[in-house]
């Protein structure tokens, strides 16, 4: 079974970093999980594709191989990455950390708009990757059409925003 690993990255540069790994090493696969949220553009809102860690890969690859993987980033000075060591050695993300990321980008690799309903201060999530996942959420913003949830990696709490869309918005009034 293959464990991942934290790829530090330069922001901005998570395509890149990507390929080069890959084409590296091909005894890892190079999992870049993304994003889809709605961005306001000359009044006029768009679907956009972000990635959902900035600065941040995941190397999927056998714990027997990833120090190998290690070294050929340090001896091809690969300034772009650099894996997350952890009390001195390679440690990879927590089983149920990995699954939360695999439930949310799906076999597509991007977290995808989910729907809510909002009663009081309450948010249900009724359809997307977060459904089940109330849990994580933190907050919701109409305006921005944004979900706020809080994923732990390497034991620590990250803040993401997803997109979310309200299903009976005239309701909401």
């Amino acid at each position: 079974m293959e464990d991942w690993y934290v790829l530090r990255i330069i922001h901005g540069k998570e395509e890149i970093t990507s390929f080069i790994c890959q084409k590296m090493y091909s005894k890892c696969r190079i999992i870049n999980p993304k994003r889809r949220v709605y961005w306001r553009k000359s009044g006029q809102i768009i679907s956009i594709i972000r990635p959902l860690f900035e600065g941040y890969l995941f190397v999927s690859i056998n714990r027997e191989n990833i120090e190998e993987f290690d070294h050929l980033l340090r001896k091809h000075r690969i300034s772009a990455g650099w894996l997350v060591y952890s009390a001195g050695s390679l440690v990879p993300i927590l089983p149920e950390e990995k699954q939360l990321i695999q439930k949310l980008i799906g076999s597509e690799g991007i977290v995808e708009i989910s729907e809510i309903e909002k009663t009081e201060d309450q948010i249900k999530i009724v359809n997307g990757p977060l459904l089940g996942l109330e849990q994580i959420v933190k907050k919701y913003s109409r305006r921005d059409q944004r979900i706020t949830v809080e994923v732990p990696i390497l034991q620590e709490k990250r803040q993401l925003e997803l997109g979310g869309v309200l299903k009976n918005p005239k309701e909401y009034h």
